[in-house]
C-alpha cells in the first residue's frame, strides 16, 4: 500500500467524527477542550441559534484543514507542531491541477474573493470527504459546485490510488466470521469482526474486491466474498419504498441500525401483500 492510499484510508476512517472549529484531534472532545477553543477563537465559532459544537462531545473532532493536518502528522509527513490553514495547504503543500485531472486523494478547495475558505479530499466518482461544518461533522458528499480550485499534494505527486471506491447503499449478511480491516487490503489493521449472520450496511465497493461497511460508527472493509445479498430484505424495502413513498435509502439506513428491524420490515411487507420469493 503506497502513501497516497494510506492518506485516503485515514481520511475516510474519520467519517462520522465531529466538526469543531480549530479542531485537529483524534481524542474525544471534552467540555474542557471546548472551553479552551472558545476562549481562543471566540464563542461565535461554536454556539449557534439551534445547535452548538457540544453535539460532538465524546467524538473525535476536526475542522476542514485540521482533518488534513492531523492525517499528515500521523503519517509523519509534517512535524507534530506544524499547522496549516486551508489557504496554506493549497499555497505551500499543493501543485494546482484542473478538475478534469482529479484522482482520489487530491484536494478540492472553495476559493472566494477573500481567499480559500474550505478544503476536502476527493475520493473518486464525484465524491469528497470533508469536515463540512458544526452541524454536519465529517461527511462524504458529492463535489459541490463551490469547490472551484484543486490541488495535488506534493507528498503524493508521483503516486496513484491503489483502490477506488464506488458508492453503494445496501444491506448484506456475513457468510463467515471475518475481520473488518481499516483499509481495503490484506495485512492492514483490524477494526473489529463480524459474526456469521451479522447484518452489514454496505456503503461502497472497491475496484480491488472489497466492500466498504459501517462498523460501530467506523468505516472499514471486508472482502466481497464474505458477504451475501439479503434478497428478502431488498425486496421488502423495495415494496415499502414504493408503497410508502419514502426513498429506499431511508429504509436501508435504519434496517441495519436496530436489532430485528430487518425482520420487522420483512414481516410488515408480507402483511401488506408483498411477494418476496
Amino acid at each position: 500500500m503506497n502513501r497516497l492510499q494510506e492518506f485516503i484510508g485515514i481520511i475516510r476512517s474519520k467519517l462520522g467524527s465531529g466538526y469543531v472549529f480549530g479542531g485537529q484531534n483524534d481524542k474525544p472532545l471534552t467540555r474542557e477542550a471546548l472551553a479552551e477553543l472558545v476562549k481562543r477563537f471566540g464563542k461565535s465559532h461554536y454556539y449557534f441559534n439551534s445547535y452548538s459544537a457540544e453535539r460532538w462531545l465524546g467524538k473525535e473532532y476536526y475542522d476542514c484543514s485540521g482533518l488534513i493536518v492531523h492525517t499528515l502528522r500521523k503519517m509523519g509527513l509534517i512535524a507534530n507542531t506544524a499547522d496549516y490553514t486551508a489557504q496554506a495547504i493549497f499555497s505551500q503543500l499543493c501543485k494546482p491541477i484542473e478538475a478534469k485531472d482529479l484522482q482520489a486523494g487530491d484536494l478540492c478547495f472553495n476559493k472566494t474573493g477573500s481567499g480559500i475558505v474550505h478544503v476536502g479530499v476527493f475520493m473518486g466518482n464525484g465524491r469528497i470527504v470533508h469536515a463540512r461544518g458544526t452541524f454536519y461533522g465529517v461527511v462524504e458528499t458529492q463535489v459541490f459546485s463551490t469547490f472551484n480550485t484543486f490541488g495535488r499534494m506534493n507528498f503524493f505527486a508521483d503516486e496513484k490510488p491503489e483502490a477506488v471506491i464506488k458508492p453503494e447503499n445496501s444491506i448484506k449478511k456475513a457468510k463467515v466470521k471475518t475481520t473488518v480491516n481499516e483499509q481495503p487490503f490484506d495485512n492492514t489493521a483490524g477494526l473489529g469482526s463480524l459474526n456469521v449472520g451479522s447484518l452489514v450496511h454496505v456503503t461502497g465497493k472497491t475496484d480491488n474486491g472489497w466492500y466498504q461497511i459501517n462498523l460501530n460508527g467506523k468505516t472499514g472493509f471486508v472482502k466481497v466474498a464474505v458477504l451475501d445479498d439479503y434478497n428478502e430484505l431488498v425486496k421488502a424495502i423495495a415494496f415499502l419504498s414504493q408503497n410508502a413513498g419514502i426513498d429506499n435509502v431511508y429504509w436501508y439506513n435504519h434496517a441495519g441500525d436496530i436489532k430485528w428491524l430487518d425482520v420487522c420490515f420483512i414481516k410488515i411487507a408480507k402483511a401488506f401483500g408483498a411477494n418476496l420469493n
